[in-house]
């Protein structure tokens, strides 16, 4: 099907900026092997940038055509989130002792939901690595599961660099730019949590993210509906 005059446009300035936004990134790179040690960080932070806005740029897109990408749970089973979220640290395990970082889990309750256990561990591996990625070397990671109503409360929370009020307005937006960094040069990823919050939903559920501003650390805390 032809694009509409009103979707030509948008794809022309999609591609138009897309273009803009590669050869900057191709001209960081050219500069690096002749650059010094602090002015490569610069470059490479500057590349960074132009990918994430790219990328970001394509997010855009596909939400103003109006993509559905939200994910489908078609055959939802009994779901214990205390294991799940078990086998998700030991999942990143290599991650942890890589950095020192200590994991204080209090799993002991036994909670069911209703839904897909993969698509959840791979939400809780999300906050885990989110944790990991934004604290120091040595600090604890703490996760815990609880009853709360007709919920099933699951929290994570870190001692980190912590989020500002601009960063924790976009934490969860796709490839959004933002200013904190992670602290052992690890990839910033910038599209897993909207992803976590997106398999939240699919589940019924809801995350949110909590932070009382830089250096204070984050929380993120799950909740999904109890069978």
């Amino acid at each position: 099907m032809k694009a509409s005059a009103e979707q030509a446009e948008r794809l022309h300035r999609f591609a138009h900026d897309l273009r803009n936004r590669l050869a900057a990134m191709q001209q960081a790179i050219a500069q690096m092997a002749d650059a010094k040690a602090e002015e490569r960080a610069e470059l490479i932070a500057f590349a960074e940038e132009q990918y994430f806005k790219a990328m970001r740029g394509s997010e855009q897109l596909l939400d103003d055509l109006a993509v559905d990408r939200a994910p489908v749970i078609r055959d939802p089973q009994p779901v214990m989130l205390n294991e799940v979220a078990q086998r998700a640290i030991n999942a990143l395990a290599h991650r942890f002792e890589r950095k020192k970082q200590r994991v204080d889990a209090d799993l002991s309750t036994s909670i069911t939901v209703q839904g897909d256990a993969r698509m959840l561990e791979d939400l809780i591996c999300a906050l885990l690595s989110n944790a990991s990625k934004f604290s120091a070397e040595g600090k604890s990671i703490a996760i815990s599961l609880a009853r709360e109503e007709d919920n099933a409360v699951l929290s994570v929370v870190d001692h980190g660099i912590g989020l500002d009020a601009d960063d924790l307005a976009q934490v969860f937006t796709r490839y959004a730019v933002l200013k904190g960094r992670s602290t052992n040069g690890e990839a910033q990823g910038r599209s897993t949590l909207a992803r976590a919050r997106q398999w939240a939903a699919a589940h019924g559920g809801t995350l949110e993210a909590h932070s009382g501003g830089a250096g204070t650390g984050a929380a993120f805390t799950l909740r999904v509906p109890l069978s």
